[in-house]
């Protein structure tokens, strides 16, 4: 019962977040321009990798760990502060040199301002562990609502005020700094000046086949706005950039379900059966869900894109179709993922994440040469073979281990 009171809460904090970032897209998409969103589009890959660098992937193992402590809180916590640190002063060194390669001297102060989200999600990173352990999503929902509230408002503030694509480089700033507060204060953790070298290699152990595949899935999901930055124009990046948004409403929503409440639940499973029988029902609920989504999208493309961006946003209908048709194999992906952890084979996530991310690089490569929608059509292809890929690996493993204990 504490379980699926967990999974209700999660499902509220992740639907009012992403409601909340839905409603941004809607506001601030008649506020601002389509170069605005195509320049933070650009900068995005950046940040995504950074914060994943940060993030490795570690604390999933203090989530399987019966007897996690202080000590394993603080070893994380340590090592998610420095990589964030030497992180932020390469971006500061980095950021005129990439402004020059992308012909936009903007992007300069851009990049040295955003990535102090990157310094802010290394103090994130434990609280959140924490509140994964311990299953407080109520909690984490009210958090999360109230801190994706205070970050819209300020970002309509700042946008009519006339600053432009400043309002989205401060909304996440904000928002990320709110919840980090929030979540200290609910926790009452403060992190021990010690670092324990045992914790830290069984954290290592742990996240570096994960780290490595999110490395490469990061790259290979957030290079398409880069590459048809340097290919097309601005406002086509921009079209991309928002486009995509609203076709990742229900893949980031889904991810973020999965990794916070079904992977802590699948962990702490006993048996195999019991992992095996609720991935076959989410996966026959994805397939039904999303994939009616993804019908109703095709039908009525332009009557979302009029709502939900307005009437000057046009042009990006037939992105916004195309793209549809990565919802549902994106979303299994994150099932079988999630499946994978909780089984702790985390060098076979490595392995397929790298084979996936190699494929989808390519078909963006070949597409870049061609046409930007023929790029757009490689995603769709890329994606729809990581989900077979995925689900053909993940059956065969549960089917061959069916009563395998699961306890470290």
């Amino acid at each position: 019962m504490r379980f699926r009171t967990a999974v209700i809460w999660n499902v509220i904090s992740q639907f009012g977040q992403s409601g909340i970032t839905m409603l941004s897209t809607v506001i601030l998409a008649r506020m601002l321009t389509p170069d605005d969103f195509g320049l933070i589009g650009i900068v995005t890959i950046f940040i995504a990798i950074s914060q994943m660098m940060v993030d490795s992937e570690m604390g999933g193992s203090l989530l399987r760990k019966k007897d996690a402590d202080k000590t394993d809180y603080s070893t994380l916590f340590w090592y998610n502060l420095a990589v964030s640190l030497l992180i932020y002063i390469i971006l500061y060194i980095s950021a005129p040199y990439l402004s020059s390669f992308y012909h936009r001297p903007e992007l300069t102060d851009v990049i040295r301002l955003i990535s102090v989200c990157v310094v802010i999600h290394a103090f994130r990173v434990v609280q959140f562990i924490i509140i994964l352990r311990n299953l407080q999503f109520r909690s984490y929902a009210v958090i999360n609502v109230v801190s994706g509230v205070i970050s819209l408002i300020a970002a309509i503030i700042i946008a009519k005020s006339g600053y432009g694509y400043w309002a989205l480089v401060w909304q996440p700033i904000v928002v990320a700094s709110l919840i980090v507060l929030l979540m200290s204060l609910h926790n009452r953790f403060m992190p021990a000046f010690v670092f324990s070298r045992e914790s830290f290699r069984y954290q290592f152990r742990f996240g570096i086949g994960l780290l490595g595949g999110n490395f490469v899935m990061t790259i290979a999901n957030n290079i398409s706005a880069n590459i048809i930055a340097k290919i097309s124009t601005l406002q086509f990046t921009g079209y991309f950039t928002q486009t995509n948004r609203l076709t990742t409403f229900c893949q980031t929503s889904l991810a973020s379900i999965f990794n916070q409440s079904i992977f802590p639940m699948m962990a702490k499973f006993e048996r195999m059966e019991e992992v095996k029988e609720l991935y076959h029902k989410l996966l026959r609920n994805l397939v039904i869900g999303l994939g009616g989504l993804t019908v109703l999208i095709l039908l009525f493309a332009p009557f979302i894109i009029k709502i939900a961006l307005g009437e000057s946003w046009e042009g990006a209908i037939p992105i916004f179709r195309i793209l549809s048709l990565t919802i549902l194999p994106a979303s299994l992906q994150v099932l079988c993922r999630n499946v994978m952890k909780a089984l702790g084979t985390t060098k076979k996530v490595l392995h397929i994440d790298t084979l996936i991310s190699i494929l989808l690089i390519l078909f963006l490569t070949a597409g870049s040469f061609l046409s930007t929608y023929l790029l757009l059509w490689g995603i769709v292809a890329a994606q729809v073979a990581g989900a077979l890929t995925w689900t053909f690996v993940v059956s065969s493993r549960l089917d061959r281990s069916a009563n395998e204990n699961l306890m470290p």
